[in-house]
């Protein structure tokens, strides 16, 4: 097995025809329709409308060859590009269709010999076809066949997208005057607005700018709240992490039925990670909310043992696993690309499946690079652990909910359905 460590700089012999940006800020302009750029994707400054609409483009190999406005679109950049003038100006700019993951055979692909003629990028294959670097088996279910090059630059923006995620998250929840109640959200609600995050993101100073973010300046506005106002912190955790679901640029393209499936599978496991890795972070062996509360003045009862679980043995976990920033993110990027889903289509599963496989790449060849040859592959194995013991809590959870509804409900009172009902409702 040949491992390589990903974040190291890029071996000689392959330099890359453009030289590293600076990203100290968010880029200003979207170099495909002009528009506020939100970061730097497939290395050029753009808006996530113009990522989504490339990345799908390469996808499908298809190519835009003729202008529909006659050529208006190149005489006057204040016009909305046509398709053809729009992939003409990202590629121009320099989009890399090489950093698109999910890429699959790109010598027949056109838009990749386009870039590839234009000389915006170069082709990552090595010269020579070396078992080293043609076919890189890191796992007997994950095998990478990028160069080693472009596996660096793709695990690194990845690592690097999702830690500026969770620094906006973070921001969200210690927003004091952000707070979420019962009875005010329903899924149905939820879903089609734009991420409660796009709210901090405009704060946060550490490049690189997150793309899948959308600016501030778009929406309904967020109803606020006393700052002196208790959080109910475990529904504000849910809302969190349903918004923190929907800056994915997957989520989008799922239909609004395939949305609820997954919100309800995964939502109350990454609002218990999110809590369980804060608490660890300050050195708590139980769950410590922002504001520093926690459950039963600090010890659970030993014959509660399913609040132990979720208070005290998540926590556990993550100690015993020393686990770090990073691999916390991508842990939890795993945990929402949830291919094994009851109800999801078809073709969903499948991407579901691809960025899955993206993000458990990313991780094992991290833990790798930190934790050594030996230790890596075993840290592995226990963050995968890690997901199936969360999974459980979530079941109970829901069993819980459940039983909790049958107790309060009185006959011929009217019910009035919260946000839990939407979750624990599979």
């Amino acid at each position: 097995v040949f491992l390589v460590n990903v974040f190291s700089s890029s071996p000689p012999g392959m330099p890359r025809k453009r030289k590293e940006r600076q990203r100290q800020e968010c880029p200003s302009e979207c170099v495909g329709c002009g528009d506020a750029a939100t970061g730097y994707n497939y290395e050029a400054p753009s808006c996530n409308a113009c990522k989504t609409f490339f990345r799908r483009t390469v996808l499908k190999g298809q190519e835009y060859s003729t202008c529909l406005k006659d050529g208006a679109c190149s005489k006057n950049k204040s016009l909305n590009p046509c398709r053809a003038c729009r992939l003409e100006r990202c590629i121009e700019a320099g989009m890399n269709p090489f950093l698109i993951i999910t890429l699959e055979d790109p010598d027949s692909n056109p838009v990749v010999q386009r870039a590839l003629r234009r000389g915006i990028c170069e082709d990552p294959s090595p010269s020579t076809s070396t078992a080293s670097s043609s076919s890189l088996q890191i796992s007997p279910s994950i095998k990478m066949t990028m160069s080693p090059n472009v596996i660096e630059c793709s695990f690194d923006r990845i690592i690097s997208e999702l830690l500026h995620l969770e620094d906006a998250l973070q921001a969200l929840r210690i927003n004091p005057k952000v707070d979420p109640r019962p009875h005010e959200y329903r899924l149905n609600t939820l879903l089609p607005n734009r991420s409660m995050l796009s709210l901090t993101s405009e704060h946060l100073n550490d490049p690189p700018c997150d793309p899948t973010i959308k600016p501030v300046d778009k929406g309904p506005p967020m109803p606020f709240r006393h700052p002196n106002a208790k959080k109910n912190w475990p529904f504000a955790d849910l809302v969190f992490s349903i918004e923190y679901m929907k800056t994915f640029t997957f989520f989008s393209d799922l239909k609004i039925e395939d949305q609820k499936a997954l919100c309800r599978h995964v939502s109350i496991m990454c609002s218990h990670l999110t809590l369980a890795f804060t608490s660890f972070e300050k050195k708590s062996c139980i769950s410590l909310t922002p504001d520093g509360n926690m459950p039963h003045n600090g010890f659970v009862p030993e014959d509660r043992v399913h609040e132990r679980r979720l208070h005290h043995g998540i926590i556990h976990l993550l100690w015993e696993l020393e686990m770090d920033t990073t691999e916390y993110v991508l842990i939890k990027a795993i945990i929402v690309c949830n291919p094994a889903i009851e109800g999801l289509s078809l073709s969903h599963k499948s991407e579901l499946e691809k960025e899955q496989i993206k993000y458990s790449k990313a991780l094992l060849s991290y833990v790798i690079t930190k934790r050594g040859h030996k230790e890596g592959p075993i840290a592995y194995t226990g963050m995968m652990s890690l997901i199936r013991f969360l999974t459980d809590i979530m079941k109970n959870h829901k069993n819980w909910h459940v039983l909790r509804q049958a107790m309060l409900y009185v006959p011929g009172q009217p019910v009035n359905p919260s946000l839990y009902d939407d979750i624990y409702d599979f």
